[in-house]
């Protein structure tokens, strides 16, 4: 009955016996139940309830994890649609600018600009060819990659206006990390995109790169108006946003 020391023993009769030690003497000579105590049942009850409770938290979970499954399975059909239909016209933009870079010369102040749009396209290019894999695990293509000029391009492919300023600091000696290259300035100029559109004020967006013999880290903090607390269970649910109609919701996580 649980009764395990004399201060457990209340005495209280409700069990039909003087005391717990002639109810517990009852029990094993077989005319009483354990029941009968009635602080044990009591106790055995809120036992009962809490493994329910326990129970219903854990369905809730998998009812949760189901409905999301079934989001991000309806998401990858719409990508892979949108991302047929917008094969076309990025191949057109990656030809005619490769055809204009021809035509200019690499000391024009044109040419790095029309670098940048080519580079950028062939992100897009990549970015469409991730939404056909969005229903299916990507592969991860490592690459050996110099991060002090990864973090630095990634800048340069932000558009930023004038009251909000960028610092960029290198706290690594060995910059050399292998990383998948595509997918990891997807998530940077995300990152940085939503901070510069968190500052409608103008502010400050400091990155730093922090690094270890095993490890690189990418920090990357901004004094914007942040993330609501009813929005935190929602970061990694893609194409999630909060900003009005007309902006892109690259992924409202800063």
């Amino acid at each position: 009955m649980g009764k395990v020391s004399e201060k457990d023993q209340l005495n209280c009769g409700a069990c039909g016996y003087d005391t717990c030690v002639d109810h517990a003497v009852a029990i094993v000579k077989g005319l009483a139940e354990n029941e009968m105590c009635l602080p044990y049942a009591i106790e055995k009850l809120h036992r009962s309830m809490q493994a329910l409770n326990l129970s219903n938290e854990q369905l809730a979970d998998a009812q949760q994890a189901l409905r999301q499954s079934e989001k991000l399975a309806s998401m990858g059909q719409l990508s892979a649609g949108i991302a047929h239909e917008l094969n076309n016209p990025l191949g057109v933009i990656t030809m005619y600018t490769n055809i204009l870079k021809d035509e200019t010369p690499q000391d024009s102040p044109l040419y790095g600009d029309l670098q940048l749009i080519a580079e950028q396209a062939e992100r897009c290019r990549k970015i469409v060819g991730g939404l056909l894999n969005f229903a299916r695990k990507n592969q991860v293509q490592l690459t050996e990659t110099n991060m002090v000029d990864f973090v630095s391009r990634s800048i340069d492919a932000i558009i930023r206006p004038e009251n909000v300023e960028v610092t960029f600091e290198n706290k690594i000696s060995d910059p050399i990390a292998k990383i998948d290259k595509d997918q990891m300035m997807q998530v940077l100029t995300n990152l940085e995109k939503n901070s510069v559109e968190a500052m409608p004020k103008g502010g400050l967006l400091r990155i730093t790169l922090y690094g270890s013999e095993h490890e690189v880290e990418i920090a990357v903090n901004d004094n914007g108006t942040g993330i609501k607390e009813e929005h935190m269970d929602k970061i990694f649910t893609p194409f999630f946003t909060t900003k009005e109609v007309g902006k892109a919701p690259a992924s409202d996580c800063r």
